[in-house]
C-alpha cells in the first residue's frame, strides 16, 4: 500500500474533492465546471479592536456586492458575470461565474453601525469593530423603606 502525504490540509481537501467528483461521475468538462458553485476564499481575523473579514473576489463588479449584518450574521453576496459570447469554440473554462453568498457568525458584542467595507485589488475587506464596553451602575431599591444592614455585628 502506497501512503501519500499532503503538505497542507487544503491540498488534502482539494484531493478528496477531486476523488469524490470522479467517484460520482463529474468530469472536468467545461459544462460541469460552469455549473460548479462559486465559493471564494475567505479569512477572518480578530484583533484587539475589531473583526476583519477578507474575501477574494477578483473579477467581481463592486456594484453587485451586498454586505449586510443581520443580528450576529455577516452576509456577503456578489455576482461574477461571465464574458459576453465571443466567436469561436470554447476549449477550456475554469473561471467560475455566477452568484454566491458567504456568511460569518460574529460575536454579539459588535458595533454594526461602525461596520466598513473596502474593495481593492480583487479583495473585499470588511471591518467590524467591537461594541464599547460600558459598566452600568444599577440602583437597587428596597422593598421596604428600611436601609440595608451593612454590618452583621453591632
Amino acid at each position: 500500500m502506497v501512503m501519500r502525504t499532503f503538505p497542507t490540509l487544503d491540498e488534502l481537501i482539494r484531493r478528496f474533492d477531486t476523488d469524490l467528483a470522479d467517484l460520482v461521475g463529474r468530469t472536468d468538462s467545461a459544462s460541469s465546471r460552469s455549473e460548479r458553485r462559486l465559493l471564494p476564499a475567505m479569512e477572518v481575523r480578530r484583533t484587539d479592536a475589531e473583526y476583519v473579514v477578507r474575501v477574494e473576489l477578483p473579477g467581481v463588479d463592486p456594484d453587485s456586492m451586498d454586505v449586510t449584518v443581520d443580528g450576529s450574521i455577516l452576509r456577503v453576496r456578489a455576482e461574477r458575470r461571465g464574458a459576453t459570447e465571443e466567436q469561436g469554440e470554447q476549449l477550456r473554462r475554469e473561471i467560475v461565474h455566477g452568484t454566491f453568498e458567504r456568511e460569518v457568525v460574529l460575536p454579539f458584542r459588535i458595533d454594526p453601525e461602525k461596520l466598513s467595507a473596502r474593495y481593492e485589488d480583487g479583495i473585499l475587506e470588511v471591518r467590524i469593530p467591537y461594541a464599547g464596553r460600558r459598566a452600568l451602575k444599577v440602583p437597587v431599591d428596597l422593598a421596604s423603606g428600611e436601609k440595608p444592614a451593612l454590618n452583621a455585628a453591632r
